[in-house]
């Protein structure tokens, strides 16, 4: 009889046990849930401080989970972050798709655009954790915003999912499904074809990853919701419904909680909530800087300041999460790709590098510090670096202000002048980080 090691979660502790191969009795892997917010800010829930914006079922997820404080996207914008969730490397360590392998028609946007050059694609050969899962037999499905490819060669079911309903730019109309982006024509897919319906795209999105965890209930999967809310064009549910953008805003988020409140009633109807690891997070900080979006946070999407990289993240897992718990650990995007993998019993080839690190240790309440890494932002000419409570920010060979993140979470206060040995070093940081990475 064949043997082979199981990864069992329980409780709050891992065991590796020997198990047949063919032996009923073994335990199913966890389902991994992602439910990935657009540009929604680090101010804008209520388990977050935010006064304005009702919240309930994201808070309820946060009380019976872990809340982190000190979360960060992999860049200030949207592809780059998502290229990282996908290879759980940095975004600029990517395989990107060549321009000549692009049409022409994207070929001349991405010149025009190359601070996004991941939204025309990551190559083919790129390894997704879509990919590295499937491996393990789970079943992947991605309901909602792509960004990765707008050439249908670089579609999200040539890169390891399963199932696709959604669209590939970086936003559509709420209502018309019409993309804002790209070639902005209708971008409204049902897995490899073109198809429109009526209905509100978080409502649509939100019923396709409903439906996806009825027919899935009996097998792992790794269902990954990806939001448009908040994001721009800022619509309600009515689109003949006049309101102030702050209103609309609003409404956008609250709808999208209720969405999580859907996705988490679906794993409680199928007594799937126990075995089942769910994520809410945000690619990025606000657009804009309506009903404090970035909360006490300086800057917005874009910026290397926090509010355009420190964002939500939320985990729950009952009996193995503790509940009502926080979490001050720096923690990346980048980090969901080995955590996710771990969980499955996979591992990627030898020799495919990844920047992220298992934070499940963290996720289960591990107070030790499981790693003192430096980390980094670039995004065109401007970037970051943090070591510690200690950041850099810089343009491009010009090192710049110099914060502590952690007594002055706004970034008033520069210490350049005063620690120009802390500048030199952190600079050195980035300068190797550079050479490696590529710096692209």
């Amino acid at each position: 009889m064949s043997i082979r090691l199981l990864f069992v979660v329980a409780a709050s502790s891992v065991f590796i046990v020997a198990a047949s191969v063919n032996a009923a009795e073994a335990p199913r892997q966890p389902n991994i849930v992602l439910i990935l917010a657009d540009d929604l800010g680090y101010g804008s829930l209520g388990c977050y401080g935010c006064k304005v914006i009702s919240t309930p079922n994201v808070d309820r997820l946060a009380g019976k989970g872990m809340r982190f404080t000190d979360f960060h996207s992999n860049g200030p914008m949207c592809a780059p972050t998502r290229a990282s969730l996908m290879t759980g490397r940095y975004p600029q360590r990517c395989i990107w798709v060549n321009d000549a392998e692009l049409s022409p028609v994207f070929r001349e946007q991405r010149k025009n655009n190359m601070k996004q050059r991941w939204a025309w694609g990551i190559a083919i050969d790129e390894l997704t954790i879509a990919d590295l899962l499937k491996t393990a037999g789970y079943r992947t499905g991605l309901f909602g915003k792509w960004h990765l490819g707008y050439d249908s060669k670089f579609h999200p079911m040539n890169q390891g999912f399963d199932e696709f309903r959604g669209y590939t730019a970086g936003a559509v109309n709420y209502h018309t499904h019409v993309s804002t982006s790209g070639l902005k024509k209708l971008d409204w897919w049902k897995n490899k074809n073109i198809e429109n319906e009526k209905g509100y795209t978080t409502d649509l999105l939100t019923k396709y990853a409903t439906d996806f965890i009825s027919r899935h209930k009996d097998k792992p999967f790794f269902l990954y919701l990806s939001h448009e809310a908040p994001h721009a064009p800022f619509q309600g549910r009515n689109p003949k419904e006049k309101k102030s953008r702050p209103e609309t805003y609003r409404e956008m988020i609250e709808v999208l909680d209720e969405s999580v409140g859907s996705i988490v009633e679906a794993l409680r109807k199928y007594r799937l909530d126990k075995n089942t690891l769910v994520i809410f997070c945000s690619d990025n900080g606000p657009q804009v800087r309506l009903l404090s979006a970035a909360g006490p946070l300086r800057g917005s999407k874009g910026s290397m300041y926090e509010g355009g990289h420190r964002v939500p993240f939320i985990a729950s897992w009952p009996g193995v999460i503790p509940p009502a718990s926080t979490n001050k650990e720096t923690v990346m995007t980048m980090d969901f790709f080995p955590t996710f993998a771990k969980l499955a019993g996979v591992a990627p080839p030898e020799g495919f590098q990844i920047d992220g690190v298992d934070i499940m240790p963290l996720l289960k309440g591990d107070t030790k510090k499981v790693h003192d890494r430096p980390v980094h932002w670039l995004f065109g000419n401007s970037w970051a670096v943090r070591k510690g409570p200690w950041k850099l920010i810089g343009k491009g060979k010009v090192p710049g202000k110099l914060v502590n993140v952690v007594k002055d979470i706004g970034e008033k206060r520069d210490f350049s002048e005063e620690q120009p040995e802390r500048v030199k070093l952190l600079t050195k940081f980035h300068e190797n980080w550079v050479e490696e990475v590529g710096g692209r």
